[in-house]
């Protein structure tokens, strides 16, 4: 049983979260132009794109949580899935937070040197 709190999360991830994703997706994965993570993006030119690869594993996790509770899969098919999701999500968590330190001290690196 998940609670209204967490329906609404996971409505969120899935109404707004994931097609902003996949927009980004085809939009070639380009960086933000002007925040304050641009120069992390600008210097790692592959964080932006396992960024959105990973929203769309947390996306794909939300929208299965929501099938289960909504009763379109049955709880075995929603233990599959989990599965399923949850492999790929860990390795995406894994390269993201690597390339995200790499930009991180490339970025503290060009600082330093400044």
């Amino acid at each position: 049983m998940i609670t209204i709190f967490t329906i609404l999360v996971h409505g969120f991830v899935a109404l707004v979260v994931l097609p902003l994703a996949v927009l980004s997706l085809l939009g070639g994965s380009k960086p933000p132009q002007g925040g304050f993570l641009t120069k992390y993006y600008l210097a790692e030119p592959r964080l932006m794109l396992a960024s959105n690869v990973f929203l769309l594993a947390v996306g794909a996790t939300a929208l299965s949580r929501l099938a289960e509770h909504f009763g379109l899969v049955g709880t075995e098919t929603a233990s599959r899935l989990d599965v399923w999701i949850g492999v790929p999500f860990m390795l995406l968590l894994v390269v993201f937070l690597g390339l995200f330190s790499r930009a991180f001290l490339k970025v503290r690196r060009a600082e330093r040197q400044i």
